[in-house]
């Protein structure tokens, strides 16, 4: 259908430019066709994957009286034209993943531009990297699993060149003896400019302290205890799916707690 409608205003595009009052030269009259052209194909090609974008429902198991310290269970729903439907196993745990973030009930503003923020950014390339990996059947990002998590790694580690590629090192060949008996297994699969990519966010996303990221269909996180003096507060939640098409489908919900 989309192409048919192309080839029409092609057509009529044609005998406008070379049968007008005007007469122009075949060069430019060529030139025009094919500006049009490339104009229609990129909207066709934009609206094609706005209609094809992933499915993703959030379902909290309560979100209205929630107080500081308690555990919310959630699940994930996908469904993807191309992929496939996560209520017949069809999709992938590892490609879906939960955005947990703590703000002032009254930064209302900053609370906008976290939205707007989700909406354009796409995901860091060390999350993407990460996510095609098996780094989170051994890492989390906040908890303890069978290697530690971002926040511990970035609590050892800071930020810098040096220490950005020693531990791009450790992923890329393995180590032992770095955090107990804890073995890293190696990852000849991958570059250095991929293990150090890794590396950057680990040490980034770890350091955030308001900020949980979570894999999976389904799980539970905890809301923090009460800061201080704070009556109130917001929980910002984005799940997403980033399709084997490179096409990013999320949901935002927001949880008030008090």
């Amino acid at each position: 259908m989309v192409r048919n409608i192309i080839l029409l205003v092609l057509i009529s595009s044609t005998l406008n430019i070379w049968n007008g009052p005007t007469k122009k030269s075949d060069n430019q009259g060529v030139s025009e066709v094919l500006t049009k052209f490339s104009q229609l194909a990129f909207f066709s090609t934009k609206n094609q994957q706005e209609k094809s974008l992933p499915n993703v429902k959030l379902h909290l198991s309560q979100n209205e009286n929630l107080t500081w310290g308690s555990f919310v269970q959630y699940t994930i729903d996908v469904s993807d034209k191309a992929d496939g439907d996560s209520k017949y196993g069809e999709i992938l745990n590892n490609k879906v993943l939960l955005e947990i973030e703590f703000m002032h009930l009254n930064d209302k503003q900053g609370l906008n531009q976290n939205r707007a923020a989700n909406k354009k950014e796409p995901n860091h390339e060390g999350l993407s990297l990460m996510m095609e990996s098996t780094c989170f059947a051994c890492h989390t990002d906040k908890e303890i699993m069978t290697g530690p998590s971002f926040s511990e790694i970035a609590k050892r580690y800071e930020i810098n060149k040096n220490n950005i590629t020693l531990l791009a090192n450790h992923i890329l060949e393995g180590s032992k003896g770095q955090w107990g008996n804890i073995e890293m297994p190696s990852h000849p699969n991958l570059t250095v400019e991929e293990t150090e990519k890794i590396t950057a966010f680990i040490l980034s996303q770890g350091s955030r302290k308001n900020h949980q990221m979570l894999t999976g269909l389904e799980g539970m996180f905890q809301i923090m205890e009460k800061p201080g003096d704070l009556e109130q507060g917001v929980y910002l939640l984005t799940a997403s799916y980033t399709s084997t098409s490179s096409i990013k489908g999320q949901q935002s919900i927001t949880l008030p707690i008090k």
